[in-house]
């Protein structure tokens, strides 16, 4: 079983961190909750050879409408929050357990002359002290086996104290001293092998441990599982591993469980395409219980750039005013609110509550977490719209009517200009067809003619569009080349072009002396692409001028790192390779867009207009600015105002966030390289 178009995009859209996942049904109701390592490999497992599965999650797969993630840090959070949504939802195909029977603690009996370590099920109010909850009761035996060997404690049930120094043992329950003793997993405080205070120093490194001091055993363990690999004893080595990696995991700390059990509200946002998206996470008890994420859009604010302050009050305000279920705190990034705020819910809740920023510990952790969730919302809700086709058209259709163009525009090209300062200036081109993203024609552009430091993103704008639309300039078929003795000689229509020599080696082929007599680019460039053809070699070098090295660029040389010996360099020239074997014309640059949409506003906006006029092409071309998300229309001073809740408008945001992205991306990428170099 395929899945569906809207299945696939939601799957894609899945985060590749761990989490838990929520297979729902069309009703909204739903049928399965679980976890992964890998979020999107483990959802998409489900539809990958579905005869090999069991009939119930044939059944479970069949129903399937939508699907809902949420992001952790680590595996052991993804067990925790799975169990505690099952036992919210209890979905239908899941094995269901009994209530907080599979969450175990560790107990340390401090109120004891010699303290015991044991696994239990329950936390008393009887003065011990508790590590826990977790979630694999066979983890935690195999963390106290290995702290067992390292720092050996006792966990009988003898009951030991010291009188005067000496020993006393009531509630004999087995002989002693027993086996642990003797095989060196106990120091035998019971027949006085050892004092209250050494006893107690084994006590308190077993307590630093479980708090989360770990480097200790772990340096330990990695020193054993060294040496025993050196000695060649692979299966002590395994084993250690083994227990290394169940110290490791044990001790991870939990940002989903808060240990005071408090009741909390996590909220965070983010402003996107004329929409607010808020995720909310409920804290139980010390136990996420339950996600929301909402939606709101703009024209709910009083102002269209209202600031984070306005916009996190006015969410509060609606959600507080309409939920039965109130936490004692509510965590929210670093903003100031009214200070009625806090009154007026606690009013509402019958119940002090209070607003808290935190700037860092477990209540921070727990805050970024959540806004680690709205950005995955965020994403799950574009391919949601995306894989709805309905929405698409009638996108394309308001974007047509808005900008008065003659036909619906089924491929959008979107450019953008990024830099840092001046420095690694890039420039970015993404596809969209009928309304969704065509990765496969996404282009990344280093920019050349503006100065390193300097930017310029008008002249950046003009050169990367006249990069691209050079390729749609129709090519001059007519152009005859002539070579006689190593001499070439380019006519167009009876008008001598340019000469150059080319020298046929062995091994390779060399174009050189290239001497243009014509002035316009698109003559200049198919006389190249004429010449290439004419070598008898695969590897075409060109000793080409600095001005005619884009020429040669676009038809895919590439510059050398090294020269051939048989090739000596000179001044002022540039260098490059092409193998015509390799070499294949790019078809995404041979399409021609319905819509060329540039990120900016009239400056940028001219610069388009003026390379597709002197390039004779007749293509739409608009730009968006995002302070207003206004769009300018060549010939018009004023810009196109597309309604706030338009799907037209939110299609043109989308691409315009893409190309952004895409050109941040490459920029980092570039910037990482040079300052490695």
């Amino acid at each position: 079983m395929k899945p569906s178009t809207k299945i696939k995009k939601l799957i894609d859209s899945i985060s590749k961190s761990p989490g838990v996942y929520r297979f729902i049904d069309k009703t909204g109701t739903v049928l399965y909750i679980g976890k992964a390592i890998n979020l999107q490999k483990r959802v998409k497992s489900y539809y990958q050879q579905i005869h090999k599965h069991s009939i119930r999650i044939r059944k479970l797969v069949e129903q399937i409408d939508d699907i809902k993630t949420t992001v952790v840090d680590n595996e052991l959070e993804a067990i925790l929050l799975e169990t505690n949504l099952i036992k919210e939802f209890r979905p239908k195909y899941n094995i269901l357990m009994k209530d907080d029977k599979n969450f175990v603690y560790i107990k340390v009996t401090r109120n004891e002359d010699f303290p015991r370590i044991n696994i239990v099920r329950k936390v008393l109010n009887d003065g011990a002290l508790y590590f826990g909850p977790k979630t694999s009761a066979t983890k935690v035996r195999k963390t106290l086996d290995v702290l067992k060997k390292i720092f050996p404690y006792r966990h009988c049930n003898l009951s030991l104290k010291e009188v005067r120094g000496k020993v006393e043992v009531t509630n004999k329950t087995i002989k002693y001293p027993c086996l642990d003793y003797h095989i060196k997993r106990c120091l035998g405080p019971c027949i006085g092998n050892c004092t209250k205070d050494e006893y107690a120093e084994i006590i308190n490194q077993i307590i630093r441990f479980l708090k989360g001091n770990t480097e200790e055993i772990i340096f330990y363990l990695t020193k054993q599982m060294q040496e025993s690999a050196l000695e060649k004893k692979f299966e002590k080595a395994a084993k250690l591993r083994d227990k290394l990696n169940a110290i490791q995991e044990i001790s991870e700390k939990q940002v989903i469980t808060s240990p005071r059990k408090e009741d909390t509200d996590a909220i965070a946002f983010i402003s996107q395409m004329g929409k607010v998206f808020f995720t909310l996470f409920m804290i139980r008890d010390g136990k996420l219980i339950n996600q929301e994420n909402f939606v709101l859009n703009a024209i709910d604010i009083e102002e269209k750039d209202s600031d984070n302050q306005e916009i996190l009050e006015a969410f509060l305000t609606q959600y507080y005013e309409k939920t039965t279920d109130f936490p004692r705190e509510i965590l929210i990034t670093q903003l100031d609110l009214s200070k009625y705020m806090e009154e007026w819910i606690s009013e509402i809740a019958e119940k002090k509550i209070k607003i808290i920023s935190p700037r860092q510990g477990e209540k921070k952790k727990i805050l970024d977490l959540t806004l680690n969730n709205v950005k995955n919302f965020v994403k799950q809700n574009q391919a949601r719209w995306q894989s709805d086709s309905a929405r698409k058209k009638k996108a394309l259709i308001e974007i047509m009517k808005a900008l008065n163009l003659k036909k619906k525009p089924k491929r959008i090209e979107c450019f953008d200009i990024s830099h840092l300062g001046g420095t690694s200036q890039v420039a970015s081109m993404i596809v969209f067809e009928d309304g969704a993203p065509f990765k496969k024609d996404y282009k990344k552009f280093k920019i050349k003619t503006v100065e390193d430091g300097k930017p310029d993103d008008f002249a950046a704008i003009l050169e990367v569009i006249k990069r691209r639309s050079l390729y749609l300039t129709k090519s001059q078929t007519n152009i005859v080349v002539k070579v006689r003795k190593n001499i070439a000689k380019g006519v167009l229509d009876d008008k001598q072009i340019g000469t150059a020599e080319i020298i046929n080696k062995e091994d390779l082929s060399v174009i050189k002396s290239i001497k243009f007599i014509s002035k316009k680019e698109i003559v200049c460039k198919e006389f190249v692409k004429a010449l290439t053809i004419k070598t008898k070699r695969n590897r075409v070098y060109i000793e080409s001028r600095k001005n005619m090295t884009r020429i040669c660029e676009q038809l895919g040389f590439q510059h050398l790192k090294k020269l051939p010996e048989s090739l000596k360099k000179k001044r002022g020239f540039d260098y490059l390779l092409l193998n015509k074997s390799k070499y294949k014309d790019d078809k995404g640059f041979s399409l021609k867009p319905d819509l060329i949409l540039i990120d900016g506003g009239k400056g940028q906006l001219t610069q388009g207009v003026k390379v597709l006029k002197e390039l004779n092409l007749d293509i739409p071309v608009i730009a968006i600015a995002k302070k207003f998300e206004h769009i300018f229309v060549p010939g018009k001073k004023l810009p196109v105002i597309m309604n706030k809740n338009s799907e037209g408008l939110y299609l043109l945001q989308q691409i315009r966030d893409e190309a952004h992205r895409f050109a941040i991306q490459y920029n980092r990428k570039l910037r990482l390289k040079n300052m490695f170099k």
